[in-house]
């Protein structure tokens, strides 16, 4: 093994949950959008084999973007020659060995040498293998490799990973257990937020507001400059949205491919309506439904459904549109304002809700939206399971002093949730309405 490791290598909350899935004999798979850490990741699951005795001869590492290692397996005419590749580079046969491919969707057919090698040398051959789009990987990954596949989605920083990027090492442990799935559990939740203090409280109201603008992607948050920052996040833009999505997409209509994606930044948190945007966009509608299928399945965008039951009253199957980083979605509009000169500032905040709710285990289908028949709306459902929905309402302020949410008042007649929840950026309260826990948080606790 010849790799030279990035000094400094931060750990990501997604890595433990990888670590015991390097034992059984399936693939394990890293998907995820450019720049999110997929490479990072692949470093530091190499440094827990060789902290844990794994010799370094028995770890082959493979990068696709790299002209040599990409003509070693593109050129192979019989797939058994990788086992002389390997022997090349000094692994002992005998043993078992890891094999770490970067960008494996740049093979032209991956699906094909996985498959024939997992089937034909396994457990002694175990391959851990990133690729940047899960279209492309679908296109290429055949129904053959089903059942031989672990996937794991690695998505832009959590708010607290990027704590622990900025080195507030205090700050990211002070927030380490909150998450929607306490809050639902939490007795006494007052008793939490009095043992933050006021510093600490100011220090994560200042930092949240950084990542409001620049979102969570890590090379990004490593930053200090702000204007390079601004750089950063318009060439992933760039590269990633207007150039390989384009290309995977098979995108002739550039502009209007573009002018959607403009128009898509504009509307976080509102429903999606196909035919509007197609007008606007001059795209037809079948090409906006392919365009959305597309930002989708390449991590850029998300789009939420609603709640539903079989209550008469609820009425759309339209969706609502968040991007996964809302970072990137300020990088395509080119806005780094901050956030008390924005007129979109609710919808940021609403935007960065999703996002730390889509990280919670990636239980991304856990969450939808509610609107009735008589337009009262609440912003996020969260389904513990079919039986125990919980509201969650995003404000950029609320206290006690206000009206209750009409939204959240017309959810809990309804459904008599045990909590429900109300999302901003000021101080902590619970309140009650009903029979209902509400807990107002700021948006760091969430």
């Amino acid at each position: 093994m010849n790799i030279l490791f990035p000094e400094n290598l931060l750990p990501r909350e997604i890595l433990p949950k990888m670590i015991p899935f390097l034992e059984p004999e399936n693939i394990l798979l890293l998907t995820g959008a450019r720049q999110t850490g997929k490479t990072s990741l692949l470093y530091l699951l190499i440094k827990h084999l060789l902290n844990n005795d794994i010799p370094p001869f028995q770890i082959v590492y493979l990068d696709m973007e790299n002209i040599y290692d990409f003509s070693l397996l593109q050129n192979l005419k019989d797939y058994n020659e990788f086992q002389q590749i390997l022997k090349d580079k000094g692994v002992d046969s005998r043993k078992r060995v890891f094999v770490f491919i970067d960008e494996v969707q740049h093979l032209d057919k991956p699906s094909s040498f996985l498959k024939y090698l997992h089937d034909h040398y396994k457990p002694g051959l175990k391959f851990i293998v990133t690729g940047s789009s899960s279209l492309e990987i679908k296109k290429k990954f055949t129904d053959r490799l089903t059942g031989r596949i672990y996937s794991f989605v690695i998505k832009p920083l959590s708010f607290r990973e990027f704590l622990e990027f900025k080195k507030e090492k205090d700050l990211a442990e002070i927030i380490s257990n909150f998450n929607l799935h306490f809050w639902i559990c939490a007795k006494h939740p007052e008793e939490d937020f009095k043992k933050i203090s006021q510093i600490h409280k100011r220090r994560l109201n200042a930092l949240l507001k950084e990542y409001l603008i620049f979102g969570g992607y890590p090379a990004v948050s490593l930053q200090e400059n702000p204007l390079i920052k601004q750089r950063d996040l318009q060439e992933i833009y760039s590269l990633y949205i207007r150039r390989d999505i384009k290309d995977i997409g098979q995108i002739n209509d550039v502009s209007g491919y573009n002018n959607l994606v403009f128009l898509l930044c504009l509307q976080i948190g509102n429903l999606v309506k196909e035919q509007e945007l197609a007008v606007s966009s001059g795209l037809s509608r079948p090409t906006v439904k392919k365009y959305l299928f597309l930002l989708e399945n390449t991590y850029v965008l998300k789009l939420v459904r609603p709640f539903f039951t079989n209550k008469r009253k609820e009425i759309t199957k339209t969706p609502k549109v968040f991007f996964e980083d809302v970072g990137l979605r300020n990088g395509a509009i080119n806005n780094f304002d901050p956030l008390n000169q924005r007129m979109d500032k609710g919808a940021i905040i609403e935007n960065f809700v999703f996002s730390q709710l889509s990280k919670e285990n990636d239980f991304s289908q856990k969450i939808g939206f509610w609107r009735s028949q008589a337009k009262n709306e609440v912003d996020f459902i969260w389904q513990e399971n079919i039986n125990k929905p919980y509201p969650i309402e995003v404000k950029t302020n609320y206290s006690s002093r206000q009206p209750f949410p009409p939204g959240l008042k017309g959810f809990i007649n309804l459904y008599q949730p045990s909590r429900g929840f109300i999302v901003h950026l000021g101080e902590p309260d619970f309140l009650s309405f009903k029979k209902t826990k509400i807990h107002v948080l700021p948006a760091w606790a969430i």
